[in-house]
């Protein structure tokens, strides 16, 4: 991709090299972190250094309410139902209030709505399964939020509601308005920055923190899924959890993760997040889109190596299922931009297509178009639509600019879902677009950099560095580097559509690998500007140290 420019943040010098001498870091790293927001020396520390200590689920209002409800039905033998949701965040939110209740003698039982039959959320059909097992307590796991007549009707049927959710809640006239339930956790109630960005499984999680701290840790690997898979900010506790929580993924203690990373061919103890995204993470996702996924609670759960073996095997053959659903689909978008797309602030398409499958097509297009982008499945008169935002625009300010057109929507910032009359496709389009010229300003293909170097100050103890701000995801972007005036030297083309070279700068030559770049304008010799991330090549053994290139252009003087 081609930028009309190239921006870096500026920091004091003085200052950075203070931040450096006292942390003990480079000072193109500390610039890095101050770019991020970061500013003080502790606040510094602390994301360099996350520590579960730092997290106390009771700072979160109806935590120690729903606590103290949980442990009395588990002592009065009460029957009590996980209501969860059917995608990876709710998936794993569920297996672990549900394993974590059953290990502490609770009589527990779960329900996964099936996405086509029953829909999103609390429903009939949850409070008629709660009544099928004889259940007087409903935890709800990312969802509930909205679900006021759901809510009403269980306190008609004499079952008591708990609200686990990270969802948005209903604002009327600025004021949260939430279900009459027992309790209520959802941290965007309080606004608390360290909890607000909470998924569905955090959020879980710190119910379960609540009920037995030292058990909950064990299920930090799938409390790591549910995160990474819902892409919300790597930030505050949620980078506690994945820093954490990581170690779990990439050395599994638990079966059912070294079964499903052996199926989706992960050999390596090495996990970046390119393994969560494309291989772990859509297994997990396939049945709730296609197919039922109450399965998957039982796969992941499970210590039967003939059960995980036999449901592997399963979740590979619908994640094959989705995929060619969702090959098709991009084709005949494909065919839609091409015809009708004007470069408008929001992307929004419809067609026939499955609803299970929108979602993933919205976040692929997202990466390319990098603005809101809305997908409606059209199959019945009432659309179904997922959206999907980049970084920094909220889905709900545009949501909220359309109320009087939608019949139902939710979700949070950056993920959504929506219903609406087919007919009102056309009006909702020109409403966001709209919408969005006011609230939305777009910088169009504006590279932004973490800092800019020479070329000497990038080495090996940088790249070594770049580590400790992993996990990488939503929120904590790769580090980008910026160069200017390289010598471009020994170009070569490799493999299908890379390049490799040498750059040069005052004396000091760096290797450099661009990726899928190979049509970049760029001639031996000639001198460039190189956005890049510096990593540790290790081949045949022997490390060294690499750029990876991100963009590459002309040297501007």
């Amino acid at each position: 991709m081609e930028y009309s420019e190239w921006v870096v943040t500026k920091t004091n010098q003085d200052y950075l090299q203070y931040i450096s001498n006292t942390l003990g870091i480079t000072v193109p790293i500390a610039q890095v972190l101050l770019s991020r927001g970061l500013r003080e020396v502790e606040e510094i520390y602390s994301f360099l250094n996350p520590h579960l200590d730092s997290i106390d689920p009771f700072e979160i209002s109806g935590v120690y309410e729903a606590t103290q409800i949980i442990i009395s039905a588990i002592k009065s033998n009460k029957k009590i139902l996980i209501n969860g949701d059917y995608d990876a965040d709710g998936l794993t939110s569920t297996a672990l209030l549900y394993d974590i209740l059953r290990k502490k003698g609770a009589q527990v039982f779960y329900y996964i709505p099936n996405r086509i039959l029953h829909g999103y959320g609390l429903s009939q059909k949850s409070l008629e399964e709660a009544k099928r097992v004889g259940a007087e307590l409903i935890i709800t796991v990312d969802c509930g939020i909205r679900d006021f007549d759901a809510v009403d009707h269980a306190n008609k049927e004499g079952i008591g509601v708990i609200i686990t959710d990270h969802h948005e809640p209903l604002r009327v006239n600025e004021k949260v308005k939430i279900p009459q339930a027992l309790a209520v956790i959802n941290p965007k109630i309080d606004g608390k920055v360290t909890y607000s960005c909470l998924s569905g499984v955090g959020v879980a999680f710190m119910l379960a923190m609540a009920l037995d701290r030292e058990k909950a840790l064990e299920y930090l690997d799938l409390v790591a899924i549910g995160t990474y898979a819902d892409m919300v900010p790597l930030t505050f506790a949620n980078r506690v959890i994945m820093k954490h929580g990581w170690n779990f993924i990439e050395s599994p203690k638990r079966n059912s993760l070294r079964v499903l990373k052996s199926v989706a061919g992960i050999n390596s103890n090495y996990l970046k997040g390119f393994h969560l995204s494309f291989c772990l993470i859509p297994r997990i996702n396939a049945p709730g889109r296609v197919d039922d996924a109450t399965d998957v609670v039982r796969f992941l759960i499970s210590e039967d190596d003939s059960e995980l073996e036999k449901l592997s095997k399963w979740l590979n053959q619908i994640n094959s299922l989705r995929q060619k659903m969702e090959e098709k689909i991009m084709t005949e978008v494909e065919e839609k931009l091409q015809k009708d797309f004007n470069d408008e602030p929001v992307i929004v398409l419809w067609g026939k297509w499955h609803p299970g499958v929108i979602g993933t097509v919205a976040s692929k297009l997202i990466d390319r178009f990098q603005r809101p982008v809305f997908v409606f499945s059209t199959n019945e008169e009432i659309a179904k639509g997922s959206a999907r935002a980049p970084y920094g625009i909220d889905l709900q300010e545009l949501l909220m600019g359309c109320k009087d057109i939608l019949l139902r929507f939710g979700g949070h910032k950056g993920a959504a879902g929506m219903s609406l009359k087919g007919d009102d496709l056309d009006n909702l389009k020109e409403r966001l677009c709209s919408i969005a010229k006011d609230l939305i300003k777009y910088n169009k293909n504006i590279l932004y950099l973490d800092v800019a170097v020479a070329l000497k100050e990038v080495t090996e103890r940088v790249a070594k560095e770049v580590a400790l701000l992993e996990p990488f995801g939503e929120g904590n972007k790769e580090p980008l580097f910026g160069a200017k005036e390289l010598t471009v030297v020994n170009l070569k083309k490799v493999g299908n559509n890379h390049l490799r070279m040498f750059l040069r700068q005052n004396g000091n030559t760096l290797a450099a690998i661009g990726f899928d770049m190979a049509e970049a304008q760029i001639l031996e010799g000639s001198l460039v500007d190189a956005a890049f991330i510096p990593t540790i090549n290790e081949w045949e053994g022997i490390k060294s140290l690499q750029l990876q290139l991100k963009a590459i252009r002309k040297a501007c003087q």
